[in-house]
């Protein structure tokens, strides 16, 4: 008799690096050769804090709260639907300007953070860069 049984797979963190680059899966590629980008919107937070939960047993009890704290500094987008073209931009963190930037090719201009967190169909998060809050 065949038996059902559970399983699960789970990633811990053997270290909290100084810089986390979270890279959003936006293409999904078909058995038949092609690929499809994900149009998705996805929350993300200005302030991200990573759960002990994410820890190794190993980690878990010699990190204090403020190490699993990070900011973030920068998020690219990428416009368009194909996977083989489209346009990139990114918003950045100027610490010079305690404020935020909007960067497409040439183009800069100063946004606020509301900008930076609200997207738009014609606008998704591609990468997000975090900075540990303990190392700023």
């Amino acid at each position: 008799a065949q038996q059902e049984i559970e399983i699960s797979r789970r990633v811990t963190l053997e270290e909290l690096p100084p810089v986390l680059v979270l890279h959003l899966k936006r293409f999904v590629f078909e058995k038949t050769g092609g690929c499809q980008k994900l149009i998705k919107n996805i929350d993300y937070p200005v302030d991200l804090e990573i759960s002990k939960d994410l820890l190794s047993t190993g980690v878990r009890g010699k990190v204090v709260k403020g190490q699993r704290t990070y900011r973030l500094f920068a998020v690219v987008y990428h416009h368009g639907n194909s996977a083989t073209g489209g346009h990139y931009t990114t918003d950045v963190f100027h610490i010079g300007l305690n404020g935020w930037l909007r960067i497409d090719d040439q183009a800069v201009k100063v946004i606020n953070q509301y900008q930076v967190v609200k997207q738009t169909a014609e606008r998704t998060a591609y990468l997000l860069y975090y900075r540990r809050v303990d190392l700023l």
